[in-house]
This record gives structure tokens, sequence and C-alpha cells, in this order.
């Protein structure tokens, strides 16, 4: 490799480097704005202290008899 070729290279990428940072910055922009301003919080799925969250619950089984 000649040394004619290395700065050439690094404008490559540094070129590279710039247009990498500048689509992030775009795509977090537009993540940004379509982002729904909703803060609400969701429904838990499970509740974490056991209680009543509106799922049917199987009926208790009879214990086991030990003979």
């Amino acid at each position: 490799m000649s040394a004619a070729r290395i700065p050439g290279i690094r404008k490559t990428v540094r070129q590279f480097a710039v247009a990498i940072a500048a689509c992030t910055a775009v795509a977090g922009g537009a993540a940004l704005v379509a982002a729904p301003d909703d803060t609400a919080p969701t429904a838990p799925s499970a509740v974490a202290d056991g209680q009543d969250n509106g799922w049917p619950v199987p009926p208790p089984s009879p214990a086991p008899t030990v003979d």
C-alpha cells in the first residue's frame, strides 16, 4: 500500500462516519416526532402484589389427602 492511498482511505472513513452520525440524528428526530404524546400508563398484564387484575382465575383444587 502506498503512502498516497492513506489520505484517501482516511477521507472515506471520515465521510462514512459523518454520514452515520447524520443518519442517526435524522432517525432519532423522526422517532421523537412519530412517538405518541399519550403519557397514560398502560394496563399491566400481571400484577406483582397479587391483586386481581380482572383475569379469569381457575377455582382452587382440593388439597390431596395423604393415606
